[in-house]
């Protein structure tokens, strides 16, 4: 229940009642249609060989309907705790076309975080992504910043791989898509798209093109050269009021399944634009006191492998996507692709790296450390701060000195997670195939007080984020009182 104000906050957009029609609601045709016309972009100027997409419904550089991958993407929204890993794990227990496990995205918060499960997320090969420091409405410089250093020092995910990001409450703003471009993100995925401007993933050299209800598209403050959008695709119910955020919660799991069912075929008999399942674990997770989610979850999971059973469907991080839009194959060939691979590192011993090394079951059996902080506690691979991280110090001095026993080494730019030993300060990568090298330049560099100095948020190629209007959260806020009365 702890997310049950974000829920209703999203339910009240996107369920039609006569209490609660917003404008994206009660007549998101017409809004999406005059917000669209003002969208222009020249595909003949705007290519992909310099970074630049238009929004479009087909498939990326012509290809055909059969030749294109279905995309499914399947996101998680804040904090990682060990119930709710579990319950996202289960989620994405299929398996792709090309034999690797099925991959999806994580936007974290850093409250009640477990940053030993930030590591193993990303380790097995998914994707994290800022979610802000305190979830807040419309975020700030540090909300961004502190949420992204806390993922790379005590997840240990470097830099140059935190390239996403989605508002809490789906709150973007044109200030908010400009923060990301400035700080290096390399996409946003926080705006809805309803039927009729359910695009691919575009840049926004052009602007917005979609979520126009909100009054964003066509304005020039909303052109970002090199800035990725991918929208969030709503699903239409038996009424065909878009659904958004946690469909499960809007009707019985069949009726879900069917609703998803037929918006996803209409993505795929159509232009095979990506099909996104968005949920807050925590909803589907069992807690002492509260409704058994049970039949919510079975009913997710039952949709997941349906889906997973037909032809060229692939579950994907919206990182993987972005890389297959940047250089897009058939589907026939995306199994080849270096980003699709899945082979995990051979090490002779178990280190702190997010994986069973040793294959005994156990994730850095005996080697975590845990920091308690009283009402702040989480487990990690690296060294605990000396005292609990806040908004405005989101890394504290480490509680061990540099060099003395104890000491856990921070990883380093030419070193992937997996490979890393922070106790060892080692890199057990030995060959070209696991090379790599954090091209994420620093926004702001602090030394730790131990000698280590630790980097801030890196600038990556591109970077993309949607909004919603403020006066739509007053809407919001009405919304829910009529939902509680």
């Amino acid at each position: 229940m702890k997310y049950l104000h974000i829920t209703l906050a999203i339910l009240a957009i996107f369920i039609n009642t006569s209490l609660c029609q917003t404008e994206g609601i009660s007549v998101p045709a017409a809004a999406s249609a005059a917000g669209a016309s003002t969208y222009s972009c020249d595909p003949q100027v705007c290519k992909l060989a310099n970074g630049c997409l238009c929004a479009s419904k087909n498939p990326p550089n012509g290809l055909s309907q059969a030749d294109t991958p279905q995309f499914v993407t399947v996101t998680f929204d804040d904090s990682i705790q060990p119930q709710l890993y579990k319950t996202a794990k289960r989620m994405l227990n299929v398996t792709n076309p090309n034999g690797c496990p099925g991959r999806g995205t994580w936007y974290v918060s850093m409250q009640y975080t477990d940053f030993s499960l930030v590591q193993q997320w990303y380790s097995s090969g998914n994707e994290i992504a800022d979610h802000t420091f305190t979830h807040v409405g419309t975020p700030s410089d540090k909300e961004i910043v502190s949420c992204r250093e806390m993922l790379n020092t005590y997840g240990g995910v470097p830099n140059g791989k935190i390239q996403g990001f989605r508002a809490p409450f789906l709150n973007y703003t044109k200030e908010t898509l400009h923060q990301l471009s400035k700080l290096g993100f390399l996409y946003d995925s926080s705006a809805s798209a309803l039927q009729d401007d359910a695009y691919w993933p575009y840049t926004l050299d052009y602007g917005m093109a979609n979520d126009c209800w909100t009054g964003i598209c066509g304005s020039a403050q909303s052109k970002i050269p090199g800035l990725w959008e991918i929208p969030m695709y709503a699903v239409l119910d038996n009424t065909s009021a878009p659904q958004l955020m946690d469909v499960y919660i809007a009707g019985q799991p069949k009726d879900v399944e069917d609703w998803s069912l037929n918006t996803f075929n209409k993505h795929y008999t159509g232009g095979r634009q990506p099909f996104g399942i968005y949920v807050h674990p925590t909803h589907l997770t069992g807690y002492p006191g509260l409704p058994d989610p049970a039949p919510k979850l079975d009913g997710l999971v039952s949709l997941i492998k349906k889906l997973s059973e037909m032809p060229d469907v692939w579950f994907v991080t919206n990182q993987q996507l972005l890389q297959w839009m940047k250089n897009p194959v058939k589907a026939s060939e995306l199994g080849k692709q270096d980003y699709m691979r899945c082979e995990q590192p051979v090490i002779a011993k178990e280190i702190c790296n997010g994986l069973d090394d040793d294959n005994n079951q156990n994730v850095d059996e005996g080697l975590m450390n845990s920091c308690n902080f009283g009402t702040t506690t989480f487990n990690t691979c690296f060294n605990c701060p000396s005292t609990a991280p806040t908004l405005d110090m989101p890394t504290p001095v480490t509680a061990a000195q540099n060099g003395s026993a104890g000491f856990r080494y921070p990883i380093p730019i030419n070193c992937d997670t997996k490979w890393w030993d922070p106790i060892g300060n080692a890199c057990l990568c030995t060959t070209n195939e696991c090379q790599y090298k954090d091209t994420a330049v620093p926004v702001n560099r602090t030394s730790n007080g131990n000698g280590v100095v630790s980097s801030g948020p890196g600038t990556s190629s591109d970077a993309t984020t949607q909004t919603v209007h403020l006066n739509s959260l007053f809407i919001i806020s009405v919304c829910i009182i009529a939902l509680f009365f």
